[in-house]
């Protein structure tokens, strides 16, 4: 008996020892997952694909200053005259079906996308002249202009590999369902409607730094799903809206719960300025029903009641982030400020000089008489922003605005955006290092219908020609000078109307994985979300706790 119970401990200790590591995350709301891991299908992929599958030349780390971290390149360098921009890739780097990653590889995805605009998500077309090699190491992106800020441009720039992706058809519909990729998780080792398992792959580069084997993401609809869910204990690393957080999160297990939700960027209420509908395209061409649809927005109820306190306010025409005070404009933040505040009466008043009188059904229309009535798009789940539109939706329709609610899947809602199928939604904007990746990728005129984030489908002469300015400098003085202009212009133009600044949503377990970025260890952009690139570095902290359940 002694010998049996010795040889069952033994196996135990061995059991534990080669435990799969197996982390249970949450980045994205859907009723039922699509196998589809295209990279460059921005609205359906799974949000697993970029970093995990498909590793970045260079992660640019905001929460440090902007400082490069090398992945498939290794370095960069401009040209004397920053026309161009030379990249070394790394040598001896494998697709995870072990046929080397070469610049060959690079080349290949750039000439890609400047012969399939569908795909070009980060604007390679309107940047790059020409690709050549330059060693098989090495591949010199000839640039159109001068462009300083090209190497944080391809944030989202996915490399794919050549032997795979010369023989697809259409780069944009095909599905990509058995990934050949270079991150650390390439192998899709089960896929069901309700969940899938994304697996380490079997040639990783930096396989030293990787101590998790496989993701594990269970299909999770939105934040109410995700309450339910959290009793369990199962999940790992997410990014939810959670009402209470202290009591409905971390009291289920103060030892290991934990989270850390620092001032993202800013979200705003976005009408289609490209729409088919006449009379909602008179209405968000005029400035004046936009400043009056600002006046319209109870921001401090969107924050306190909508957002349990975690957004904050923002108080500006511009937009810009709160934690970016440091660049604001004071010329911007004059009496173009005015305008965000909540005042019914103002809006009214505005309306009714600018021509928008109300029709016999109690409703505002142009000054021609045509109808204007618009839903505003919100992705099925989020309740957070649901509430924050239907207070939105609520202030304007005690002016006489025919508006209501849409709740679209989250994929719908995307697609919608990048093909301009909508009227209006709210929208956040993508962060980085400075605030210009904000402005440019969400009001430049090359990204409208590339990027969701180019929700107001906004295009102005002026605008870009000062977006060009600042991609062409190069020095500190220079950027402030150029982007004082680009404040002054978004504040007098309202292309858009800003409304609070969201949290950076990020939620963690220490019961089986340890090495969390938290408060005390601010190193980077914690949210495990499509949008931050720095996530992969983030999965890289991580390893396993010894016998955890």
């Amino acid at each position: 008996m002694k010998r049996i119970l010795i040889a069952l401990c033994a196996s135990t200790i061995i059991g534990n020892a080669s435990a799969e590591a197996l982390l249970t995350m949450h980045i994205e709301e859907q009723t039922s997952w699509v196998r589809n891991f295209n990279p460059f299908d921005a609205a359906g992929r799974r949000q697993s694909t970029l970093d995990f599958i498909y590793e970045p030349l260079v992660i640019f780390n905001a929460y440090d200053n902007g400082k490069p971290i090398y992945r498939l390149a290794t370095g960069y360098k401009f040209s004397d005259d920053l026309k161009s921009v030379t990249y070394t890739i790394r040598d001896g780097v494998k697709w995870s079906d072990g046929q080397p990653l070469t610049a060959k590889d690079v080349k290949f995805t750039f000439d890609l996308m400047m012969k399939n605009p569908s795909i070009d998500i980060v604007g390679v077309g309107a940047a790059v002249q020409s690709v050549e090699l330059q060693a098989a190491n090495q591949v010199k992106v000839n640039l159109k202009d001068v462009d300083s800020q090209f190497p944080e441009s391809l944030a989202d720039f996915t490399v794919v590999p050549e032997h795979v992706w010369k023989d697809v058809g259409d780069p944009f519909a095909y599905k990509n369902e058995n990934p050949v990729g270079s991150g650390p998780m390439t192998e899709i080792r089960r896929f069901t409607p309700q969940v899938y398992e994304q697996c380490r792959n079997p040639n990783y580069w930096d396989a030293g730094h990787l101590k998790v084997d496989c993701l594990k993401l269970p299909q999770i609809s939105g934040n109410d799903q995700m309450l339910a869910t959290l009793p369990e204990g199962n999940i790992d690393w997410f990014g939810s809206f959670l009402p209470e957080i202290e009591k409905t999160y971390v009291s289920l297990d103060p030892k290991h719960n934990g989270y850390w939700q620092p001032s993202a960027n800013t979200v705003s209420f976005e009408m289609n300025l490209k729409t088919t509908n006449p009379g909602n395209k008179a209405a968000f061409d005029d400035i004046k029903f936009r400043q009056a649809v600002s006046l319209l927005m109870d921001r401090k109820s969107m924050v306190d009641i909508a957002g349990f306190g975690y957004p904050k306010v923002n108080p500006h025409a511009t937009g810009l982030p709160l934690h970016f005070d440091n660049w604001a404009n004071p010329q911007a933040q004059q009496g173009q400020d005015a305008w965000m505040a909540y005042d019914v009466d103002k809006a009214n008043k505005l309306l009714d000089e600018a021509g928008y009188a109300k029709g016999s059904d109690g409703f505002r229309q142009t000054p021609k008489g045509e109808p204007i009535a618009f839903t505003v798009a919100v992705p099925n789940g989020w309740t957070d922003w649901i509430d924050a539109v239907q207070i939105g939706v609520e202030g304007l329709r005690k002016a006489g605005i025919n508006a209501s609610v849409a709740t679209p899947e989250y994929e719908q809602w995307n697609k919608q955006i990048v093909e301009g199928n909508y009227d209006t939604v709210f929208q956040s904007r993508p962060d980085g290092p400075t605030p210009f990746r904000a402005y440019y990728q969400t009001l430049a005129t090359p990204y409208v219908g590339r990027s969701s984030f180019a929700a107001s489908r906004y295009t102005n002469a002026d605008l870009d020609r000062l977006f060009e300015n600042y991609k062409r400098a190069s020095k500190e003085a220079d950027f402030r000078v150029i982007f004082d202009k680009i404040q002054l212009h978004i504040a007098d133009n309202f292309p858009m109307v800003p409304l609070f600044n969201g949290p950076t949503w990020y939620q963690y377990s220490s019961k089986r994985f340890t090495g969390w970025v938290t408060k005390d260890d601010p190193a980077m952009n914690p949210e495990n979300h499509d949008d931050n690139r720095i996530r992969l570095m983030h999965l890289l902290r991580l390893q396993p706790v010894a016998n955890a359940n």
